[in-house]
């Protein structure tokens, strides 16, 4: 009775089987009626090669990656551990020399542009062009009150400074000299 019984519980689940994957077949595939089958082992192997094991590669590449960043940022976040870490030395050794470099290049141009504004230049070859142009301006200062004395050297002395001119009545008299040539070109 025994194997009559599981025999017949066999056939029926078998229907079932049968039943449930005919349904789960029209759900899937609702407008077409092709019969599926399983994949042949050739098919298999090619889509193990070719996807699967990248895509299992791949995750755990990504994974490694991840808890390296996770280990750097927990270093980065506990300064006692990453003071006494030997394997960053090398690095953060670097990191304070190109720190204390630029620090000090910093202070070099601030200093220099202190002395700039100042008037007093760092360097040789910019000391000799600013002396140079304090020379040039000397000399131009010296002529222009050459030129003024020439003119009427009383008037300087008299005003105890620069002559006043009447800019208006001096660009009345320029206007009245070109409309002049005007009408004398035309005539």
């Amino acid at each position: 009775m025994s194997d009559s019984a599981s025999d017949e519980d066999l056939a029926r689940l078998t229907a079932d089987l049968a039943r449930s994957l005919r349904d789960l077949q029209r759900e899937l595939e609702p407008g077409e009626r092709r019969r599926l089958r399983p994949p042949s082992p050739r098919e298999l192997l090619q889509f193990t090669d070719e996807v699967a094991i990248p895509a299992a590669i791949l995750v755990l590449e990504t994974n490694v990656r991840a808890l390296r960043l996770l280990q750097r940022a927990i270093r980065l976040a506990d300064p006692e551990r990453s003071l006494t870490d030997g394997r960053d030395t090398p690095v953060r050794d670097r990191a304070v020399q190109l720190s204390q470099t630029t620090v000090r290049k910093l202070d070099d141009v601030l200093a220099d542009v202190q002395d700039a504004i100042e008037g007093r230049p760092t360097d040789d070859e910019a000391e000799r062009v600013l002396a140079e142009a304090r020379s040039l301006r000397d000399e131009i200062d010296d002529r222009l009150a050459a030129e003024t004395e020439s003119r009427d050297p009383g008037a300087d002395a008299e005003a105890g400074g620069p002559v006043p001119v009447d800019v208006d009545a001096e660009l009345q008299s320029i206007k009245d000299d070109l409309d002049g040539d005007d009408d004398s070109s035309s005539a």
